[in-house]
């Protein structure tokens, strides 16, 4: 899945710029708009996913703080 928003994104990208050169500048504000509308929802959803395992991360590294704390007691 990676690789396909990837590969998305630099199509649209590569559109809007070929867009811009080629004279087509209302075209190319359509795509530009659709690129960056894009672009952020694909970062959200990242950093949702990032978000979340850090959380996890964090979690486990408490938990097992805690218990190396409590066995020390």
């Amino acid at each position: 899945m990676n690789n396909i928003l990837f590969y998305i994104l630099i199509i649209l990208m590569l559109t809007t710029i070929g867009c811009f050169v080629l004279g087509y500048h209302n075209a190319g504000y359509l795509v530009g708009f659709i690129f960056a509308g894009f672009s952020m929802s694909v970062g959200l959803v990242y950093s949702v996913k990032n978000r979340k395992y850090t959380h996890q991360y964090w979690h486990d590294d408490y938990v097992q703080r805690r218990q190396k704390t409590k066995e020390k007691e």
